[in-house]
């Protein structure tokens, strides 16, 4: 294969003054899943007071604000939505005009989604079919769907794949007359498991040994393939969404431009970036449970801690120094080689 010269995530592509906030705000979630890393659920990493959350959010907003910057803030755990506080903490970054994007298990009742869903703009609900009621699912997202934008993720649990595949259909059909979720673009899909989720620089290995059918279905796109709407050979299509709009690109010396959904990148191997400049701190910050602030999840800078003032931007872009890149997040980040 020619040899990768940039790799750019939509939002890179589409918006030059976008910063994303990525913030690890703990690690307590109400569920206990075995295929989950421990360190992601255990509550070894509780919860910030309240106060100093909603200063962090006072100090970007107001610093970036002021650089015209937009800023996405997406906030994970643990499972956030439980969290004494978290409606006040989407409720202030709404107030500033930034956009929040939860990811969560959606397991809040449909009561509480009905009241917090007018301070949040995308939900990326993550269904685990050994835990949770579908029909709960199902009703969450006819509540928030014509409200804020979705994406659903379906934990890939071994010798279920093939029944998780037809439950991406499922799915879909609850937004075929839906006016703000567009049903061809609604990413939905299932999910590989890993041993590893986080922090890992090495090759990943899946959580089961998949068969060679259930890995047909976990590299299926979760955007739905578009089909042709017109009528006559030489008329253009209309209204048909691009599904390469969310997708990250990877760029080729021989100008080859390929497209990707970041959850197929690790599952296809194209997650190895070593010595290629990486816009980590520029395009993101991450911020851990216990406030430090990094430049990205696989912590190459340390810009300080939430709780003092005393932090400070990268001024050059580093080159990545590991053999893999095995953060979703962190894989969309800007790399040039």
């Amino acid at each position: 294969m020619s040899k990768l010269v940039s790799v750019r995530g939509p939002h890179a592509r589409n918006d030059q003054d976008y910063i994303r906030i990525q913030w690890n705000m703990g690690n307590s979630c109400n569920y206990s899943c075995d295929y989950c890393p421990t360190i992601l659920h255990d509550g070894s990493k509780p919860w910030l007071p309240l106060e100093m959350y909603l200063n962090t959010i006072d100090r970007l907003s107001t610093h970036y604000n002021a650089l015209h910057k937009r800023l996405d803030y997406e906030l994970i755990g643990g499972e956030v939505t439980v969290m004494p506080g978290f409606e006040d903490i989407i409720r202030k970054i709404s107030e500033y005009n930034t956009h929040s994007i939860v990811f969560t298990n959606g397991s809040r009742t449909v009561k509480w989604w009905r009241k917090a869903k007018e301070y949040m703009d995308t939900v990326i609900l993550t269904y685990h079919p050994l835990t949770q009621d579908k029909q709960h699912l199902i009703d969450v997202i006819n509540e928030i769907k014509e409200d804020i934008n979705i994406e659903i993720n379906i934990a890939g649990i071994g010798g279920q794949v093939e029944e998780l595949g037809e439950l991406v259909e499922e799915l879909r059909s609850l937004f075929k007359d839906c006016k703000y979720n567009n049903y061809n673009n609604v990413s939905i899909c299932v999910k590989t498991m890993y041993k590893k989720l986080l922090g890992a620089r090495s090759k990943q290995e899946t959580y089961w040994e998949y068969s060679n059918k259930e890995l047909a279905i976990l590299q299926r796109p979760g955007i739905k393939p578009q089909e042709s709407v017109h009528n006559h050979e030489n008329e253009p299509q209309e209204n048909v969404p691009d599904p390469t709009a969310w997708m990250t690109e990877f760029l080729y010396e021989d100008g080859t431009v390929k497209y990707v959904q970041n959850h197929q990148i690790i599952n296809e191997g194209l997650n190895q970036f070593k010595g290629m400049k990486c816009h980590i701190g520029y395009e993101s910050i991450n911020i851990d449970a216990t406030g430090e602030i990094y430049s990205s999840w696989c912590g190459a800078a340390n810009f300080g801690n939430i709780s003092n003032n005393n932090w400070q931007l990268l001024e050059s872009k580093p080159r990545c120094p590991f053999d893999y890149c095995n953060n979703i997040s962190d894989i969309s980040i800007t790399k040039t080689a």
